[in-house]
């Protein structure tokens, strides 16, 4: 048998990959090639009497009672509201129906060129389920003013990373807009501050959120200020989001967090997770909004264990969360955190003010 010397092993297995039959390499990328830019932000056209509110439960069931209420409430204010005929009768064990039946609704109403917004009733588990099957395209098409909390968490960082659409964290139908008793005035009056037409006398020009005569307070906790996009919501869904395709952006954005009826060793725990995967080294701010169900002493421990070290302002206490205190906070919007004045300001009007395309 002939032996093929070593050093010529190399320059036959080389000759073999670049032969006619080889299939070809992709073509290399030119060093001098601009890396991909993300698409440019939409915001939502702001909304005006005699636009169309439509109602959806893309996580757990309806309150019948409360959803009319709400209904009543809008329609007085000169809103039409569209709600689907199952919306408070269709229920499946702690969902409100299947996941199939779920993202059906959340889609058509994207869908529907007749409504201008599309609001989740409440939050409740459910919404993680059906974050595949959402129709973004559809979303990217036809930007609607997007509203909700708690569980929604899941659509607006979902949104943000597939549409880079701006959309609202605040307060519901069946909890918060449907009364306005103690603190669910305030909500209910910040929310249509943020996305009604009228608001904006004086055009793109932004504002500072309004904070409670008698409700929670901001404190510093690092002070400075920051500019950037606006990002975050429950704490528990940005950390079961973390690894999938729908993950919290972090680079020079500014966080937001909020949760409820979790210990404080709970909070330690995703907020362990955001600095293990690095995403909290990466935020220009944090805003930690209320976190009821903690324990104070433990839960300050906590936010010092991983917040007070930091070089990047953060606020504690802003009323942000599952309290009557639930300031809107536009997802995606540009703001300025001042820690030390412990106030946002959102520098450009989150929602379009020009003419509606027909």
């Amino acid at each position: 048998m002939t032996r093929v010397p070593r050093p010529l092993l190399p320059a036959l297995v080389l000759a073999a990959l670049t032969a006619s039959t080889a299939l070809p390499l992709e073509p290399a990328t030119p060093a001098s090639a601009a890396p991909p830019q993300p698409p440019a932000w939409t915001r939502p056209a702001a909304l005006r009497p005699g636009d169309t509110i439509a109602f959806v439960a893309p996580a757990g069931p309806a309150d019948a009672e409360k959803v009319a209420k709400a209904k009543e409430r809008f329609e007085k204010m000169g809103f039409k509201v569209s709600v689907p005929p199952s919306l408070t009768t269709r229920k499946n064990r702690y969902l409100a129906g299947t996941d199939e039946e779920r993202a059906a609704e959340l889609n058509a109403a994207f869908k529907d060129k007749g409504s201008q917004a599309v609001f989740a009733v409440k939050g409740g588990y459910g919404l993680t389920r059906i974050l595949h099957l959402i129709d973004y395209e559809a979303i990217r098409n036809n930007p609607k003013v997007v509203l909700g909390f708690s569980d929604l968490t899941g659509l607006h960082l979902a949104i943000a990373k597939k549409c880079r659409l701006v959309t609202f964290h605040g307060p519901m139908p069946q909890y918060g807009l449907y009364r306005d008793d103690a603190g669910f005035g305030y909500s209910s009056d910040v929310f249509w501050r943020t996305v009604s037409a009228d608001k904006y006398p004086k055009g793109d020009s932004g504002y500072t959120v309004q904070l409670p005569t008698d409700g929670p307070k901001p404190r510093k906790l690092v002070g400075g200020k920051a500019k950037g996009r606006l990002v975050g919501g429950n704490l528990t869904l940005i950390g079961a989001t973390m690894g999938t395709p729908y993950e919290i952006e972090a680079d020079g954005n500014i966080l937001f967090l909020e949760d409820t009826g979790e210990k404080a060793y709970r909070i330690d725990r995703v907020l362990s997770q955001l600095r293990l995967s690095g995403h909290l080294n990466r935020f220009a701010g944090v805003i930690l909004g209320t976190f009821d169900g903690a324990d104070e002493a433990e839960l300050d421990a906590v936010f010092r264990d991983y917040f007070a070290g930091r070089k990047v302002p953060v606020v504690t206490n802003f009323p942000v969360g599952h309290t009557p205190f639930n300031a809107t906070l536009p997802h995606g919007g540009l703001v300025e955190l001042d820690a030390d004045a412990a106030t946002v300001k959102v520098l450009e009007a989150p929602v379009a003010l020009g003419a509606r395309k027909p």
